[in-house]
């Protein structure tokens, strides 16, 4: 092999093998660095922007008051003290990086198998972006009264919470902020999601934090409860009210429809008990469900007292009670169902 072909190689091996550490050099924060302190200490607040894409809604917990998240965040602020070093890419530890966390929930996960790595990419002027994906429950605190035809707006507390207020600022990054158009919850309707900041004292740290606001608005799909739960149970409801129109003088038959109703309405309920959320309060089912009980209950009592009043020898008042009952009954389900959409829609 002639001498220069050897000399060339050797020269390319040399600038290959070089190359990285030359770019590991270039891309090297200054000795003089401390990565705990922020940019311009004694300055105003840094100034640091966050984007939010709600990727995925899994779940929407009822029982745990949670909320399953899918979520790609971005991050964007500026550091001075590396503007050499543009198109550099560091490890997050390497420089001063201002962790948020969220307030109502320390479960969410990074999703490091989808991206590289926790780097930090430097742009102009000293700018560093940080993407990442975080999955995870959230706590949601929301109410149930109104269940299942509830609404509610979920929010999440974001603030990095080793820097005050008066150190570190958010602001949106509208640009990559938003709701995905697909998302993986059957039993839910996820109408919008709103972003905003503001200073929010936090008692448990005695300390002012801007917080970024990401609120969700979560609507229930009801269908499935008025064709599974609240049509079967209007149904028990006017079979207890047909023993109104049986001869009060055939009292057997009228105290065995009643019966078989009652009965057919405690077996529904235990039925129900995996379908309805276990909270302490009374939810709109609750009610519908307790109304529907006395219902059927009182039309238990009635046919027992106008059997009553046959064996004594009053048949024809046990007859006008049955009549008066035959439109008195429906008009109070009505009315329980009216007082129940006015007071959840009012």
């Amino acid at each position: 092999m002639p001498l220069t072909r050897v000399l060339a190689l050797c020269a390319l091996a040399c600038l290959w093998l070089a190359g990285p550490a030359a770019a590991s050099e270039r891309c090297a924060v200054p000795d003089d660095y401390l990565s705990d302190i922020r940019p311009d200490p004694d300055g105003p607040p840094t100034q640091m922007t966050i984007g939010i894409l709600v990727a995925d809604v899994l779940a929407i917990d009822d029982v745990t008051q949670t909320i399953d998240l899918d979520l790609i965040a971005g991050k964007k602020w500026k550091d001075p003290r590396l503007a050499h070093l543009k198109g550099c890419k560091l490890q997050r530890n390497e420089v001063w990086f201002p962790v948020s966390d969220v307030l109502n929930s320390n479960e969410l996960k990074r999703a490091r198998s989808r991206f590289n790595s926790d780097q930090v990419s430097i742009e102009k002027d000293g700018t560093l972006t940080y993407g990442q994906r975080f999955y995870g429950p959230v706590a949601t605190y929301h109410n149930l009264r109104k269940f299942p035809f509830d609404e509610h707006v979920i929010r999440i507390r974001i603030a990095t919470f080793e820097h005050p207020a008066d150190k570190v600022q958010l602001s949106v990054e509208r640009n990559i902020s938003g709701l995905a158009e697909r998302l993986n919850i059957p039993d839910w309707t996820i109408k919008d999601v709103t972003f905003n900041v503001e200073d929010v004292y936090v008692p448990e740290l005695n300390t002012n934090y801007s917080m970024l606001h990401v609120d969700i608005y979560a609507s229930r799909h009801s269908t499935f409860y008025v064709v599974k739960l609240l049509f079967p149970l209007t149904l028990i409801v006017l079979m207890s009210f047909v023993v109104f129109w049986i001869n009060p003088e055939r009292f057997g038959p009228q105290i065995g429809l009643t019966a078989t109703a009652m009965l057919t309405l405690i077996a529904f309920q235990f039925a129900l008990s995996t379908l309805l959320p276990k909270v302490s309060y009374m939810t709109t089912m609750d009610i519908l469900i307790l109304g529907s009980t006395a219902l059927v209950f009182c039309a238990l009592v009635e046919a027992t007292i106008t059997s009553a009043l046959v064996v004594n020898g009053k048949a024809q008042l046990a007859q006008r009670i049955d009549r008066v009952c035959r439109w008195l009954f429906p008009a109070l389900l009505v009315l329980v169902w009216a007082g129940i959409y006015l007071a959840n829609w009012k």
